[in-house]
């Protein structure tokens, strides 16, 4: 199978997922919803991945790829649908909430698979160079789905941008009846029946440490995405200059992602991931100072330069050091990991923000990163 073909599948699911994020955020919002309920809204993202996620690498490992895929397709379009079927002021909150913590859940085993997929079939030397394509597929959708949530928001309203999505998830669809026949069979390492403890992996220390740098990088993601429209609106920037914003966040994290198979000749991991650490850092405590398009576009395009460099070498260094037979399931703690701070950090970051203001929130987070570029540099002194 074409890795082309795949990185398809992960950008048209992730162009559902981020798109659907800044419009379900902006729905609420529109709506008169608090801080506190938008923090709610984007926490249900990761809630059902939270709670699935390791069940969900251990059935890819033992099933295969395809039965993963097409629950995916169907929860993204059913997600994407809800919203799009019942108005906010005649079913309130609720088909919002429920779709999405369906696209959230589809999102997840659409990119849990297609990375399976992917690290299963690049040779260990091209692995690296296989993620930075696949990253870099990410980026486009990054870009993609916000700007085109936020300009058909302001054109035609929120409904359509989730009906728009739920077009998406039909190609989507298209895509994966074209690629069935092609996909794997399960690799066969590991049985349905095998129940290891959940966080049995973390007693692997190199499979700890990249999962403790995932848990930063993922913090920082999470961030800019849920704060990044409340800061905007505050600001009275409209729909489309908020998805300009995060826009130029996935246009950074897309040229170093193409910049990146030169930097894994020339850059440690550890190189890399300490440069993302003080990068977000840095960005974020500027982030606040601004409350104008281009300052902010420019804060977003920073942080996407360091956070973007992170997932090539992130991937790579799980794939390699993780258990044989059991990538579908380290993979599958990853994001349980990740989106455990999915659920949790939209919570205290909307909860935080309503009591001390966004700013005080940017800064917190930036001084987090900090300790964590800190503590990255020292293990690179260490292991000099």
């Amino acid at each position: 199978m074409k890795f082309a073909q795949l990185i398809a599948v992960a950008v048209l699911a992730h162009v559902v997922f981020t798109g659907s994020r800044v419009t379900a955020s902006l729905y609420a919002l529109a709506n008169g919803a608090s801080t506190f309920t938008v923090g709610v809204i984007m926490a249900l993202f990761a809630l059902v991945p939270m709670l699935s996620a390791l069940r969900a690498g251990r059935w890819l490992d033992a099933a295969g790829p395809r039965k993963p895929l097409a629950t995916a397709a169907a929860l993204l379009a059913a997600g994407a649908a809800l919203p799009a079927a019942f108005p906010y002021a005649v079913a309130d909150l609720g088909p919002l909430l429920v779709g999405v913590a369906m696209i959230g859940t589809g999102s997840m085993l659409t990119q849990l698979t297609v990375q399976d997929l992917v690290g299963r079939g690049a040779a260990p030397q091209q692995r690296t160079a296989a993620f930075s394509w696949f990253a870099l597929g990410v980026s486009v959708a990054s870009f993609a789905g916000p700007v085109t949530a936020g300009f058909i928001i302001d054109q035609a309203g929120h409904r359509t941008a989730f009906a728009t999505f739920w077009l998406v998830t039909l190609a989507l669809m298209a895509l994966l009846a074209r690629l069935w026949r092609a996909l794997p069979p399960p690799a066969g390492a590991r049985s349905a029946a095998d129940e290891r403890p959940f966080f049995d992996l973390l007693r692997h220390k190199d499979v700890r440490n990249v999962l403790i740098a995932t848990s930063l990088i993922s913090m920082a993601w999470d961030l800019q995405t849920f704060m990044v429209p409340v800061h905007g609106t505050r600001a009275g920037l409209s729909a489309s200059q908020i998805g300009l914003v995060l826009g130029s966040f996935a246009i950074a994290t897309f040229a170093i992602r193409a910049a990146m198979p030169w930097l894994a000749r020339t850059y440690r991991e550890w190189q890399v991931l300490t440069f993302t650490l003080t990068t977000a850092a840095l960005a974020f405590a500027l982030m606040p100072l601004f409350d104008s398009l281009l300052p902010l576009a420019a804060c977003a395009a920073l942080l996407g330069l360091g956070l973007g460099a992170a997932q090539p070498n992130v991937m790579s260094l799980l794939h390699a050091r993780s258990p044989q037979g059991r990538v579908g399931e380290a993979l599958g703690l990853r994001t349980t990991i990740m989106n455990a701070s999915h659920v949790v950090l939209p919570l205290v970051f909307g909860a935080a923000g309503s009591v001390v203001g966004p700013a005080a929130v940017f800064w917190i987070m930036a001084a987090l990163l900090a300790t964590g570029a800190y503590a990255a540099a020292r293990r690179l002194a260490r292991h000099a």
